[in-house]
């Protein structure tokens, strides 16, 4: 199913990130702002990063494997330390590339 334009267009896609964030951590919105590390503010464990690349494959409607995510992240960030560099700007960043991938 491809993503809905309604809910990715626009901006939108920040709304859908924190929804997500937060679902999937199991905190309450409020907490997940756009600039929060996921690792050292919210928690989050490598498993969590699994969970979060499937349901983004489920609400954008296409595949994302999840060795997309792990390069995305080494390719970024290299091997360094990734509790205060992960942040719900960059899994809004790894989604919209994601919409552009073909």
């Amino acid at each position: 199913m491809p993503a809905d334009p309604a809910l990715v267009g626009h901006g939108r896609l920040d709304p859908l990130v924190r929804r997500l964030v937060a679902e999937v951590l199991v905190v309450p919105l409020e907490q997940v702002t756009m600039g929060r590390a996921l690792i050292a503010d919210l928690g989050a464990e490598s498993i969590d990063f699994l969970d979060l690349v499937f349901q983004l494959e489920e609400a954008l409607g296409k595949p994302i494997p999840f060795t997309r995510w792990q390069t995305y992240v080494t390719q970024r960030f290299g091997n360094g330390d990734l509790s205060q560099a992960i942040t719900t700007e960059v899994v809004r960043e790894f989604a919209e590339s994601e919409l552009r991938a073909e």
